[in-house]
């Protein structure tokens, strides 16, 4: 009796002695080590069947254990004693000794009390692994949060989030792919691995990228599954909502484990895109904001200081024929030329407000930038004036040449005219129907030849303009008077445009 108290007793250390095990080999090498002393058998093992194929072998030879790898048949006994292990109903593997004589009841009681122990302590132990990734994971998403929300963003928002995933999950490579203007996968940023992919496009044939994105389910491969990727990995789409805005890839070297987290891998991805998508709309609204105030301050500047400003110049040009001193009202015509000049450069200002961010394709801002380059040739700022929505009618197909007949219009002007003013227009009408440009400038207008008959003769510049409206179904108009200057009108048919390029 007393020997089964004392075989009781040590069975209960034991058991109560797998709770110190902190890793899962650690546990059942500690399962077959105890099977293997309490029951006296030479050799032991633990095959575990849920799909992790491990297995540890125990054997003793002249009192030296140590723990080797094999099948159970390697043993080399016919006399087994087995007993399964369940956890949370499900058969996790077997526990199994040999090389003993033969096995009583008692070592049959004692083993499934281990067996028995053992699968409540994995349990225990799977259960606490589990937390413990949840929590690792949790912390990924919190610090790729806070950080977002406190001014990452752009693609250093992208790549904290391939970072963060990377780590998190032992990986040793990460991306972040996004879908471009045509809805293709492009590989955005990468981090770790020994190569560059970003910029990368990837077929949309039988990948994997392409699968998880138009079906937004997480997929997790083993080694050799995914043909471009060696070892393990696992795809998980980037949700926000009921959309997929992209995907995000980890993977490990060949010979390391395979992915078991993907839903605390999908849930990181889920929350990593809301915050990047809610930073997106942020800079959205704010880049909004700034545009309002721009488009505030231009109108400020039209209503206000341009009209005190015109009037400002109408009373000083009152005054330069009541002046009793030829020096005063030589003066006073300085200052309303200061005024004019200020008005076209507050005219300027406004343009320039009214423009797109960086990056857009402002026709305005184009003009503007073509006017501009002339001044330092010719020498003075044109007067400048854009009316109607150049920006939003006229197609981009027609803007080249528009922009290249006002180039080759001010070039003219510098090679040839002398002009001391040069007025630039560039509008659309009322219906929106028609675009006009008008150069107009105060030089010595075009030359007469003797074969011309007296009329203005049009250099080969010109008729490059008119053939530039000709092919959008327009026209260019020349209008000179020796000494006086030139008016070039050229002009296109908007709606012929629409039609033609529909």
């Amino acid at each position: 009796m007393g020997g089964n108290v004392s075989t009781e007793q040590r069975v209960l250390d034991v058991v109560l002695s797998f709770a110190d095990d902190d890793t899962l080999p650690e546990l059942l090498r500690h399962v077959v080590e105890s099977a293997c002393e309490l029951i006296d058998a030479p050799y032991g093992a633990l095959a575990v069947i849920n799909g992790h194929r491990e297995l540890l072998e125990y054997t003793q030879h002249d009192g030296h254990a140590h723990i080797t790898s094999g099948d159970p048949r390697s043993i080399g006994a016919d006399d087994f004693l087995g007993a399964p292990i369940t956890v949370d109903d499900e058969t996790f593997g077997n526990l199994y000794l040999a090389g003993k004589a033969g096995f009583s009841d008692r070592d049959r009681a004692v083993l499934a009390a281990l067996a028995t122990a053992a699968g409540s302590a994995i349990g225990h132990l799977d259960r606490y692994e589990r937390t413990r990734k949840r929590e690792v994971w949790l912390r990924a998403a919190a610090e790729v949060t806070m950080n977002l929300l406190t001014g990452t963003n752009g693609r250093d928002a992208l790549y904290l989030v391939a970072k963060i995933a990377r780590r998190t999950a032992n990986a040793h490579f990460s991306a972040v792919v996004l879908p471009d203007h045509n809805g293709e996968l492009v590989i955005e940023v990468t981090d770790g691995g020994t190569y560059d992919a970003e910029g990368m496009r990837l077929p949309k044939e039988s990948t994997v990228s392409y699968r998880v994105y138009e079906s937004g389910q997480a997929e997790c491969h083993a080694e050799g599954k995914v043909p471009t990727v060696p070892g393990p990995c696992a795809v998980v789409p980037l949700t926000v909502g009921d959309r997929t805005i992209g995907v995000l890839i980890v993977a490990r070297p060949k010979g390391e484990p395979e992915f078991d987290d993907a839903e605390l891998l999908e849930a990181f991805a889920a929350q990593a895109a809301l915050v990047l998508e809610f930073t997106r709309a942020q800079g959205d609204t704010e880049r909004l904001a700034v545009l309002e105030e721009r488009d505030r301050i231009a109108r400020d500047l039209h209503d206000l200081v341009i009209q005190r400003l015109f009037g400002l110049g109408l009373g000083l040009q009152g005054l330069t024929g009541t002046g009793p001193k030829p020096q005063l009202t030589e003066r006073i015509s300085g200052f309303v030329e200061e005024v004019d000049h200020t008005i076209r450069e507050i005219r300027r200002t406004i343009f320039s407000l009214q423009e797109p961010p960086p990056g857009g394709t402002s026709l305005r801002g184009q003009l503007l930038n073509a006017v501009h380059e002339s001044a330092r040739l010719l020498g003075f700022e044109p007067d400048v004036s854009l009316e109607g929505p150049l920006d939003t009618v006229v197609p981009d197909q027609l803007r080249p040449d528009l922009l290249a007949t006002l180039r080759e219009a001010l070039t003219n002007v510098v090679r040839h005219a002398r002009a001391q003013h040069v007025s630039v227009a560039v509008s659309v009408n009322r219906t929106m129907t028609r675009l006009e440009l008008v150069v107009k400038d105060d030089g010595r207008g075009l030359p007469l030849t003797e074969d011309s008959g007296g009329v203005p003769h049009h250099a080969g510049g010109l008729a490059n303009m008119a053939a530039r409206a000709r092919r959008h179904h327009g026209d260019c108009a020349v209008d000179s008077i020796p000494g006086a200057g030139v008016s070039l009108t050229w002009f296109v048919p908007l709606v012929l445009q629409e039609a033609t390029w529909r």
